[in-house]
């Protein structure tokens, strides 16, 4: 059984290991999953993303979302993609992603979540922190609580067999 909080922490060497891992996220999520992305410029939150849609069944593929605040594609389950990173506080009241945050028909990955604030009372994400490691290394460190900690154990143990 899952503890109530679970961090892993998973090396990916190149753009491919997180594809991978990524298309281990998808086969456990569910609907009404949330996910925050947060890390620099270029870290890989909208590479995760892409390789998250595209292994959910998506035809059509996420882009940087960065001048559109929300876009979903339709896959096993729809994926609502957020990416905050132009908006404040204010745009909040206009984007309506308090609608999207536990559909059951999808999974909400919102990137740089923090203009959300108070948005987010109640969810519990998953949260994944994308690092630069040097060159295509990445290191992502997820954490959640509830029933995203089951799912975060499950593909760490995935991640493990290599």
């Amino acid at each position: 059984m899952a503890s109530s909080k679970a961090s892993s922490t998973f090396k990916s060497s190149c753009p491919v290991d997180t594809a991978r891992l990524a298309r281990f996220f998808a086969r456990r999520l569910k609907g009404g999953t949330a996910l925050f992305l947060e890390g620099p410029i270029g870290s890989g939150k909208t590479f995760f993303v892409r390789a998250l849609a595209a292994a959910l069944g998506a035809k059509d593929l996420p882009v940087s979302a960065s001048f559109n605040l929300m876009r979903a594609y339709k896959g096993r389950l729809k994926l609502y993609h957020f990416d905050l990173f132009r908006a404040g506080e204010a745009d909040m009241e206009n984007i309506g992603l308090e609608e999207y945050l536990g559909r059951p028909d999808g999974i909400t990955a919102v990137e740089w979540p923090g203009a959300g604030g108070e948005l987010y009372s109640g969810v519990e994400p998953l949260r994944l922190e994308f690092r630069l490691a040097g060159g295509d290394r990445r290191v992502i460190k997820v954490r959640a609580g509830g029933a995203g900690a089951e799912i975060l154990e499950r593909v760490e143990a995935q991640w493990l067999k290599k």
